[in-house]
């Protein structure tokens, strides 16, 4: 009888981890076509950037253009860039959390 149960359970779990590595994949799919703005604090650069790493556009308030060296600009560009990403993290990590917080309530976790 044991046997039966340990190979129940054993397919049960295998049905989970197919079912969680679908979420993922589907998660991923999704973060890569995703799209977020980062900017400078004064909103002079505005970057959109996608899930895939891409930097898809790049806007410069006129006042930057007029009132930045070179070197300026560049760390404005940056700073917008890092923004970005930084948020595209957090979207990640908030696609993600559910599937972590499920997997820690789980039984035997």
């Amino acid at each position: 009888m044991e046997s039966i149960d340990f190979s129940t359970n054993v397919n049960a779990l295998m049905e989970r981890i197919r079912d969680q590595q679908a979420d993922i994949e589907r998660i991923q799919r999704e973060l890569e076509v995703m799209e977020v703005v980062g900017a400078t604090r004064e909103d002079e650069v505005r970057v959109t950037v996608r899930g895939n790493g891409q930097v898809v556009a790049v806007d410069i308030d006129e006042r930057a253009l007029r009132d930045s060296d070179a070197y300026e600009l560049g760390q404005l560009v940056k700073e917008a860039v890092n923004d970005g990403l930084r948020r595209m993290t957090e979207a990640g990590s908030a696609k993600f959390k559910p599937m972590i917080d499920a997997a820690q309530a789980a039984p035997g976790s």
